[in-house]
């Protein structure tokens, strides 16, 4: 049974280390504003599996100041399960919950290889293409309206 669950940041860091330090520069699974109350990270189970994490941060992004916003951080999906609808129902997920909190967009420093599926779902590409430090992997800003 596939369900979206809380998580502690704890919980997130298997994944974190896995998919998104896999091969870059970084091993740093520890992100600046984990353990913020207004902080949530969310994930999806598949029995007792962890298949796909997500953190969102009350944040507002740097173009938008008077805009009430969350920064999603970290999302990765395990790779035998990329394409099976798990990313868009946590994403949606978490989208939800933002906006239950008040926040008018949601934004995140994306990397250009999953840019696709963020466009797919409403998020809009904003100012040009960069190398994210920690990683050495290209990356753009991405926005939605929620």
């Amino acid at each position: 049974m596939v369900r979206i669950v809380e998580l502690t940041a704890g919980d997130t860091h298997p994944l974190r280390r896995s998919v998104l330090r896999d091969g870059t520069r970084s091993d740093q699974v520890v992100f600046d504003g984990d353990d913020e109350s207004t902080t949530f990270h969310l994930g999806v189970r598949d029995g007792e599996a962890l298949i796909a994490i997500s953190t969102w941060m009350a944040r507002r992004y740097p173009d938008l100041p008077a805009i009430a916003g969350y920064q999603l951080r970290g999302m990765a999906i395990a790779p035998s399960r990329r394409g099976s609808g798990v990313g868009a129902a946590l994403l949606d997920g978490g989208i939800d919950r933002c906006r239950s909190q008040a926040a008018e967009v949601v934004w995140a420093r994306a990397r250009i290889a999953a840019l696709g599926f963020y466009e797919r779902h409403g998020f809009e590409a904003k100012g040009p293409e960069y190398t994210d430090l920690a990683t050495g992997l290209p990356h753009i800003d991405i926005v939605r309206h929620v």
